[in-house]
Order: structure tokens, then sequence, then C-alpha cells
């Protein structure tokens, strides 16, 4: 008998126990297993005896585990975690050993059989084994888990580990779909090291993990990653220089075998070569032999065993290079001092042809001169003029591009024709007889190859007319007669001679001199007349020796001048002369009076421009005179220092010039370098003015920064101006160069529109602690500087002298400034650089007493009056239009303030923005600057009389000959953050004016057209040909090639070809017109700017073209939102104001109004555009930590003493 009990449950876990009956001869049934979670308390029933309990045992797999006799309890097994309750078995945090057979014994009679299962976690799995594997796939398989303690498995679960020694992603890992042994784990990365292990998964938990699986490496694989293009451009006519970056590794899909660079000309579809770089670490390589002014297709791939990947493909072309020889040079009429030459263009132009050189030898003398032609044709023809008659001489022709004169045609011997001879002279005129006279005459002095005939003319004093007679000449001879007979007695004769030279050119042509002065007899017999003899004075003879000989002693001066004592321009080259410098003042601050406080600075400016700037003139002379020091500079004057001196009379004063350590072994007089300290505004010695570094003191140069502690160099200068060479390339072009013990590598090198910055390391090479002999070196190099003058507006320059001078870092050493000779424009720079800083912490200006001061320091510092003009109009900028470069950071809450009102009427603007507005626009074009757009025969080319280009900044196109203005085009070059023509804005092209768009498009090689007006059939037409046809445009033809979609946008690829060789050019219009009014949200204006800037980057040889209607306020728009764009990435600030004015002063009246419109105010959408954007790609802001970009550099560490 058989009976089912329920037990009472502890901790919320339920048993049940068969319970057996007594009865002999009945069956015993197996107990029903009972499942209990591992961890879970478990109390075990013992039925209850029907009398007294003298015994109780509990049996565990038929062993005594309890035993109750008597009321003594004994435990045959100690277990802590069993414990005996009144009537059950309590076990506590049962673990999977604790699954067994449970037997109750009541008084030797068996109660209760129990079989206690506990579940818990399967044991881990087997090691998995690797049974195949692919590039991006592996089969693994796996021996179960030897136990899986009550609970069956439900499936596993792989764990991936990429490399070596990389973290296991346990929560990534890869579920089965069932309980099999066996996975194949997909999505894995090629040429990776892969290990793996697996868990088992049962419904009590997961295991622990099983070892994990031998390492092993997915196949290889094609890889699939770019190399990034950094750069590349030209480096001559014949290379190009490329430099990358690497794709990412894990792109790399295998062993980094190298590059492959595939080059081809654009185009030719074939003829492609190839070049293997088998070097990982290669960034850059410079592909030569190439033709020149040619555009070429380079390819650059990564490659692995497996093969090449794809490729990062740019658009380049060379440099322009030498013509090929003009053709067929001939002469066609030559005359007695001219000819007339005709020739064809060179076969090959390789570059723009800008016009030819034509030389011509006097082959006498051995003589050359050239005259140069502009306006080039297919074919040229000059009358080559000024020539001597009857000279000899050798002609030949060269082309020349923007870059290199080409190769001379073929030559030409030709001999000028003759000219008239000089009058003859008559020396004797006597009666012969009575109807004849004797005339005797010398020949003239001036014969150009001989004389052929004389023709003697004589007539009686009662005629008109002359009779001439003709003499063939004897050439040995210089006095020829003869006897004029048949004449009448007793009667008055004139008698005049003339000479006459055949041509030899025209063998039927004569050309016949001038008259002898006429003569006259009186004819009698026997009866002479004396000859009427010129002559010429003993004074005028003298005087006219006198001055000849002047002239030439003074023509022989001045070469000898030139040659030897060539100074810089407006240097005055006065004897040094001495004096005590104890009288100097040391340092120039708020104790100097002469302040001129900054309310009252326009007015003052405005006074000294009054009268065609007489105060100016007045102010700098008084500073001229002030400023005539006799300071002594004798260790300049020494012979063993003057091949140290750019030019002879800039020299440096011994009381602050900069000395030297002499270096061992060195004489005391090595110490010499032609360079001063001059004061900055409270600070002694804030700068070092010099000249430009000469080739023999490059390496005193570098010297003298290492020794100074000097982090920035200032250089206002290019290499050469106007033919001239103003100063030495004193740095490495590329890699590193060792001056004396100076190293100095060039790391960078960034080109902006108006400056350049370099970066350098250099290092001491006396110096052994590395940490100690290292230091970074930053050259701001202004471009835009024009030779003998000053810049055109403040406005960059100031941005430049911020940038700059705050670059300089706390303890950091003196910041040189250098141009050529170290005094005009670097004068300016610090005089400028110092105002700035007095404005700032006195709200004061005393720029003459400064000046004054640091003259007693350098000699000629801010040479010209020009340029003392110019300081005054920069600070006037300066503290009219105040900081408006922001700070990204700081933007949007300088554009609130701006938008501020200052009354209730949400649509008044605040002060500031009408003051910006004013000052951006208030620049008034001239009469004189617009005078070609003003034209008659252009007026009808301006779609808007009030838009057009001024002067200087306006586009040309190529002139057709004899047709005045031909050379206009209503276009302006715009200054961008990279190039000072970044931009060319226009208007849309009226019915008349499309060939000359395209012209423009040829002439300037543009390879990117955004357009923004609309299209209609009334006003503005489409200006680009069709779908498979083509428009000619003399020297070249365009047609479209494809035409594509995008949204708002719609792109057109044009082909430019050449109609005379096989040069072509690839453009592309990104239309989208109504931008952009059409952009909502505010900040999707920036669409359009990234897809246009991502093209050009791809094809950036000429400026970027954008149309609109008038060529105004949207272009220029657009133009300014990508110049801040790029402002924004590198410098991290925006300078909205600034290229609104530049912009203005370029094309004036394309900021319309400050007052809303039916979109925005012009002038304010700027600032919310440019808010939107910053907001919209916050999070994508790149960080701002270099140097360069935010005018700020390393802490200073201490330097040793050499």
């Amino acid at each position: 008998m058989r009976w089912l009990v329920s037990l009472a449950l502890l901790l919320g876990v339920a048993v049940r126990a068969d319970y057996f009956s007594a009865e002999e001869g009945e069956e015993e049934e197996l107990p029903e297993p009972v499942f209990v979670r591992a961890g879970a308390n478990v109390s075990l029933p013992c039925a209850p005896a029907e009398g007294p309990v003298r015994s109780l045992i509990w049996w565990k797999e038929y062993r005594k585990i309890v035993e109750v006799h008597d009321e003594q309890t004994t435990l045959w097994e100690a277990e802590p975690h069993i414990n005996l309750l009144s009537d059950a078995l309590f076990l506590r945090n049962v673990v999977y050993s604790d699954s067994a057979d449970y037997q109750c014994q009541i008084n030797d009679e068996q109660r209760a059989s129990i079989r206690l299962l506990v579940q818990d976690v399967p044991d881990p799995p087997g090691m998995p084994l690797i049974i195949s594997f692919t590039s991006r796939s592996v089969n693994l398989s796996w021996a179960p888990s030897i136990d899986n303690h009550h609970s069956p498995i439900l499936h596993y679960v792989i764990h991936v580990r990429v490399g070596e020694s990389g973290e296991w992603h346990e929560s990534n890992g890869i579920m089965t779909t069932g309980n099999g042994t066996s996975w194949q784990v997909i999505g894995l990365q090629p040429y990776t090291v892969y290990s793996f292990r697996v868990v088992a998964v049962n419904a009590i938990g997961a295991s622990r993990p099983s070892k994990e699986s031998y390492y092993m490496v997915t196949l290889r694989e094609v890889p699939d990653g770019k190399p990034n293009i950094t750069y590349a451009h030209n480096t001559s006519s014949s290379s190009i220089l490329i430099q990358w970056a690497p794709p990412p590794k894990h792109t790399l899909h295998g062993e980094f075998l190298g590059y492959r660079i595939t080059y081809r000309l654009r185009e030719r579809v074939r003829g492609e070569r190839e070049i293997t770089l088998r070097d990982p670490l290669a960034t850059e390589f410079t592909i030569r032999g190439l033709n020149a002014f040619s555009q070429y297709l380079i390819s650059l791939q990564v490659f692995n065993p497996a093969g090449i990947g794809p490729a990062t493909t740019v658009a380049v072309m060379t440099d322009e290079g030498a013509p090929s020889r003009p053709k067929n040079l001939t002469a066609t009429r030559i005359t007695n001092n001219s000819v007339k030459l005709r020739w064809l263009e060179p076969e090959h132009a390789n570059g723009i042809i800008q016009g030819y050189n034509i030389y011509h030898l006097d082959v006498g003398p051995n003589h050359t001169e050239r005259k140069k032609v502009q306006n080039p044709q297919q074919v040229m023809e000059y009358v080559l003029g000024s020539l001597k008659p009857y000279t000899q001489y050798k002609v030949w022709v060269k082309a020349y591009t923007g870059k290199n004169e080409g190769l001379a045609s073929n030559s030409l011997e030709i001999i000028t024709d003759v000219q008239s001879p000089s009058a003859p002279s008559i020396t004797n005129l006597t009666c012969q007889s009575l109807d004849s006279i004797y005339v005797q005459w010398d020949r003239p002095k001036i014969v150009y190859h001989r004389i052929d005939y004389y023709f003697i003319a004589y007539r009686s004093e009662n005629t008109w007319d002359f009779e001439e007679i003709s003499v063939s000449s004897s050439q040995e001879r210089q006095s020829h007669a003869m006897i004029i007979s048949n004449l009448t007695s007793n009667m008055m004769y004139e008698v005049k001679i003339q000479g006459a030279s055949r041509s030899v050119v025209e063998h039927s042509k004569l050309y016949k001199g001038p008259y002898s002065d006429l003569k006259k007899i009186f004819l009698q017999s026997l009866t002479s007349s004396a000859l009427e003899e010129v002559t010429i004075g003993v004074g005028i003879i003298a005087g006219i020796i006198s001055v000849s000989l002047v002239l030439l002693v003074a023509i022989l001066a001045f070469i000898l001048w030139r040659k030897y004592f060539q100074a810089a321009y407006y240097y005055l080259d006065d004897p040094p002369r001495k004096r005590a410098t104890s009288e100097l003042s040391k340092t120039f601050g708020d104790s100097d009076g002469g302040s001129i406080d900054v309310s009252t600075w326009p007015d003052h400016v405005c006074n000294l421009h009054a009268d065609g700037d007489i105060g100016f003139s007045k102010e700098y002379e008084t500073i001229q005179q002030a400023t005539d020091l006799d300071l002594s500079s004798e260790c300049s004057q020494l012979a063993e220092n003057k091949n140290k001196n750019r030019y002879v009379n800039i020299v440096a004063y011994d009381h602050s010039r900069v000395v030297l350590k002499i270096l061992p072994g060195q004489k005391k007089t090595t110490d010499y370098i032609n360079a001063n300290y001059i004061d900055g505004y409270n600070e002694p010695n804030a700068y070092i003015g010099t000249q430009g570094p000469l080739p023999s003191t490059f390496d005193d140069y570098w010297r003298m920064i290492w020794e100074q502690k000097v982090y920035i160099i200032i250089m206002i200068t290019n290499l050469v101006e106007r033919g001239r060479r103003k100063c030495d390339m004193y740095w490495p072009k590329e890699g590193s160069e060792l001056y004396g013990i100076v190293q100095v590598k060039l790391t960078q090198e960034v080109e902006l529109a108006t400056y350049t910055i370099r970066t350098f390391v250099i290092r001491n090479l006396k110096v052994k602690k590395k940490t100690s002999s290292e230091r970074t070196v930053y050259q701001y190099h202004y471009t835009n500087w024009p030779d003998h003058g000053v810049p055109e507006h403040p406005l960059p320059v100031l941005s430049f002298i911020r940038k700059s001078a705050s670059a300089n870092p706390p303890g950091g050493g003196p910041i040189i400034v250098h141009c050529s000779a170290g005094v005009g424009r670097t004068g300016t720079y610090i005089v400028i650089d110092a105002m700035l800083r007095q404005i700032k912490h006195r709200h004061s200006l005393s720029v003459p007493g400064f000046l004054k001061h640091i003259r007693q320091q350098r000699n000629f510092l801010v040479q010209t009056e020009e340029q003392y003009i110019f300081i005054h109009d920069a600070l006037l900028e300066a503290i009219e239009s105040g900081e408006t470069e922001i700070p990204v950071a700081d933007f949007s809450e300088y554009v609130q303030k701006l938008q501020m009102s200052n009354n209730d009427n949400e649509k008044e603007y605040s002060p500031l923005l009408e003051k910006q507005f004013k000052l951006v626009t208030s620049f008034k074009a001239k009469d004189f600057s617009i005078i070609s757009a003003t034209k008659a025969c252009n007026r009808a080319k301006n779609r808007n009389q009030n838009i057009i280009p001024v002067e200087s900044y306006r586009v040309h196109i190529t002139p057709k000959p004899g047709k005045d203005g031909s050379d206009y085009i209503n276009a302006s070059f715009f200054q961008g953050f990279n190039k000072l023509n970044e931009f060319i804005i226009t208007q849309h092209p009226t019915f008349d004016t499309i060939p000359d768009f395209w012209q423009m498009i040829w002439d300037h090689n543009c390879q990117t057209i955004v357009m923004l007006s609309f299209v209609d059939e009334k006003e503005y037409p489409c200006f680009w040909p069709e779908e498979d046809k083509e428009n000619d445009y003399g020297t070249f033809k365009v047609k479209l090639s494809e035409e594509c979609s995008q949204g708002c946008f719609v792109t057109r690829d044009f082909i430019l070809q050449s109609t005379q060789d096989d040069y072509e050019v690839i453009c592309r219009i990104i239309e989208c017109s109504g931008w952009p009014e059409c952009c909502t949200p505010l900040s999707s204006v920036y669409d359009l700017v990234h897809l246009v800037q991502e093209w050009h980057l791809e094809y950036q040889n000429g400026p970027m073209v954008v149309v609109d209607r008038f060529g105004g306020t949207e272009a220029a728009t657009f133009c300014c939102l990508s110049t801040l764009q790029k402002q924004v990435e590198f410098e991290n600030c925006i300078d909205i104001y600034m290229f609104s004015k530049l912009y203005h002063m370029r094309r004036p009246g394309i900021w319309q109004s400050k007052l809303p419109s039916s979109f925005q105010d012009d002038y304010c959408f700027l600032f919310r555009a440019v808010e939107q954007g910053l907001l919209a790609n916050f999070e994508a802001m790149p960080t701002f930590n270099s140097p360069v970009t935010n005018g700020h550099v390393l802490p200073v560490k201490e330097d040793p003493v050499i």
C-alpha cells in the first residue's frame, strides 16, 4: 500500500515523498524524482509513526547519514548544511552533489523514499576546434559538456577574440540555434588573428567558458580601402608631387606590400604607365618625365599578396614648360629701317603662349636686342623697326609662356636696305669759259653701302626749273669734278648737287639724298666766285665736345654705381656717425607722452589726410629730422663684416645689435649679424629687426634663432620681387638641412590667401640632451605685400599681425621680423603691433613718439611716408571695426548681441550691426577704378550698372584684335581662404556675352561653375550646348558630356576641347537655382557648399566660378560662406566682417541694404547662416589643438647655452 503525503516546504521548495506500507509481499515502486535548483533549501519530511518513536534513521544512497536512538542523535556523515528537524531532514543551499535517493526509517520500518535531483549549470564544453575557414568565416566544432547537471543544454554561445592580446567580446557572443556542437562564425575580417571559446547554456544558466581555441588567421582578400591623397601639385613642367595618407589598417586585408601608382594623359584612354612602390611606409612620390602643361589622371592603390585595392584618382596638370620652336620664320618685306617678319606658332605650346620675344643681333658690334610681342595668333606677323640702314642682322624668335621661354626658331640673316646718303659738299665753283662752269665737290660724309650716282642741278636766275645732269660715281675717289657747258654768259647761275644710292633690295629703286647747299656764280670770262663756305664757330664745337664728355662721364659713373653700390629702394647712403648711447631712452611705455586718445583718433587721421596728406608729410618729415642720428655702427663697417650686409647703407647700430655667442675656435668678429633688438610697448627687446638672410649668413641666422630662444619668425617679403632678389631661401624646401650647428627640419607648410605658415623643428647638434636640443619654430610669411608699396587694405594685415604676434608663447624670446633690408615693412609691422597693444592697455596711441624711439635702435624703420600713412589707416580700421574675429565657442552669443533691439520694434537693428554694415559698405568706387566697365562699348554687357567690377580685380579675357573692349567681361576675382583669386563671381550671361563667358572659362582654366540663377528664354538664357551638340568658339569647342539630378542640385559635365591641339578641359556646372532662399532649414545652405567643395578639391587648377543674376548678393554669399567654412575648420574662429568688406571693395553693390528684404537682410543673413551651420554640425566640429591655427605654441623650455 502506497500513499502520497504533501511535504511542507521550506523557503519555497516543494518536495513530494512516497510512503510505503510494511505489508509483506507488496512490490516496491521507485520514487518520482524531485528537481531542485542549486542553492535552494530543501526539507525532506518523514511520515510520523503510530506510537512512540524509538529510533529514526535517514539513509542517503543506503548510507546512514543521521541516526536517532533513545533520544540520542548520531551524525554518520558530518555535513554542516544537513540538519535534522523533528519530522524532516533539512538541507541548506543544496549543491549538485546532494542529488541522491534519500530513505527514512522509523522504529526499523521504512517510512519514506525520496529521489532528490539538484539542477545546476552544465560543465564547460570541450575546446573548440577549427575545422575550416575562409577570409570572412570559420567552421567550429567542440565536444559537449560532460555533465549537464540534470538540465538539458538549450544552446551554446561562442565568444570571439580579435588578436592575441585582445579582449573577449562576451556581450556580443554568437548564440547557436540549437544544442548542436558545430557552428559557422561569419562576419569576420580578412587577414585577422582570431580565437574562440564556447559556453553551454541550459535552463539554469551558462557554464564556464571552454578552453580557448588555437589562434587562427583568416585568409587574405584584395584590399578595399583607398589611400587618401592629401596633396597633388606640379613641381615643374615635367614632374608632379603627390602625398597621401594610407588607408585604415583594417581595410588592407593582407600583408601591406606597398603602393601602385598609375598615370596617363587625361585625353588618352590608353598609354597608362605604372609605378610600383614596395614600401608600405611611403607617403609621397614625385612622378617625373611628364609632358609640359598637360593634365594627368593619377591613381593610387594599395596592394597585398591577394591583389590591388580600389583607386583614388586625382587630376593634376603639369606646370607650363618651354614651347617648341616657332615655325617657318620668314622676312616678307625689308626696308632700310625695318623688316616684316612672319612665322607660325610652335607645334607644341607646352602652356598658354603669352607672346613672343624677337631677338635681332647686329652682327657688326655683336649687340643683341629683344622686342616683346603679345597677343599671339596662329599666324604671326610683326614689323621689326628701328633698324640701322645697310646693316647685317641675325633674327630669331622665341615663344614664351607664363613660366618659360621656348626654343629659338630658325634664324634669318638679313641686310637692311640702304638709305639716302647725306649731302655732298661743293668745294669749288669757277667760270671755266664764257659758256661753261667748273664744279668740284666732296663725297657725302654719310654713305650707306656706296654712292652710285650724283645729280648736278643748275639753273639761271631768270628760269624757274633746274636742269639736271647725272654722273656715275667712282667709289675710290673722295672728290669729284665736272664741267657744265652750253651756258649763257653774263648770267647768274645756281648750282646744287645730291648723291644717290641704289637699293640692294629693289635694284630699280634709287635713294636720293639731300642737296648740297645752293651755290651761285656769275658766268663771265676769267672770273671766279668765292665759295660760300658755311663754317661752324669754334665755340660751338667746343661746347658740343664738352657736353658730350660730361654725358659720357655721367653714364660711366652711373654704371659703376649700379655695379658696386646698389642699395635698397629709398635708402640714403649716409656715412655712419657716432653718438653716445647714454642719451638713448631705454623703453617706450606708459610714461611716454604725446599720446592720442582712441576716441579722437578718427578725427586726427582725417586732419592728417586733408589737403593731399599734407599733415602726414609734415609729421613724417619731423620724424626724419628728429631721428637723423649719428649713432655708431662700427661693427657693420668692418671689412670682414661688409659681405654680411645685404645693402651697404643698412647697418646695425652697435649699442642695440644682436651679438652672437663666440663658438670655440672662432674669432671675436664672428659675433656679428645685421640685426638689432627693438622695443615693443612696455616690453624691451620684444622684437629683433633684421635683413633678409644672405647665403653667407644662413648659419648665423639660425644660430641667432637658437640663442635668442626665438619661436616666431615674421617674413614680409617674397624671395624675388620685380625680378630683383630680395631675400634668399634660408630654410629647407623639404626635409631637413644643416646650418652650421643647427639642424632645421620643415615639418609642415600651409598656404593661405595672403600668407604662408611654415613649421620647423630646429635642433642644436652641440647639445646632447634631446629634450633641450630641440625646439619648434613657426614662420609667418606674408606674401601679398607689394614691392615698393603698401597693401591695398589693412584688414588682412591686421589679421596677420594679431595671429602671428599672439603665437609667441609666454616666456618665448623676441619675435624676429624681417623683410628685405629689415627696415621698411619690418618697422611697419612693429609699430602696428605695438600700437595695438597700447590701445588694449591704455586706450591711446603714440605713433610718432614710438617710431622716434625705435629708430634709435635700427636705422630707417618705417622707410617711406606711404608706409607711415598705412600705419595710421590700419590703426583707424582696428579702432573702428573692433574685434571682429570671433571664436566658434562665442559666436552664438555674439550673434545675439548683434540682433538685440533697443526698443520694442523688432524690425529695428542694433547700433552695432548698423555700424558694421556702414563700415563694410563705406568704399565708393571712383570713376577711374571702373573705367572699363563704364566704357560705351561695354555698358551693354552689364545687366546691372550698379554691380560692375573694379578695374584692379576684374577678370580679363583674350581680346579680339582691333576691337575695343573685347577683353571685358562683367566678372570679378574674389579672395578665398587659401587663394587670393579663389573665386570668380559673375552675372548670368546675356545672349551676347555667352561666347565671352566660355572664353573666360577657357582662359582661366575654370573647372567648377556654381549656378544660382534661374534660366528662362526671355532674359536669362541657357548658355550651354544641348546634349549631342557642341558650340565652337574659335580656338576651342564646348560639348555637354553628362547631366545628372540629385535632389535640388543638377550637375552638368562639359568637355572644352582645343581646336588647335589635343588639349582639353573638364568642366562641371553645379546648379542650385534659387539658393539660398530655397534652403529650409537655414543650416541646409551648407549642403551646396559641401557638395561644391568636395568636387572642387579634385579639380582645383583654376578659380571657381559663381554665377547669379547680376554677379551680386547670392554669389557673394556663397563665396563668403565657403571661405568661412574653411576658416572654421582651420582656425576655429569666424571673421564675417573682414571677408564681407574685402568682397565689397572688389565688387561694390553686392551687399544691397541693411534693411530686411523678402528673404533676409544680406549682411545679417551671413551671421545667422553660420550660426545655424555651427549648431547643426556641433558634434562634428574638429578639435583645434594646432598651435599654427589658434595662435598659441607649446610652453617654453630652457635652452642650454651653446
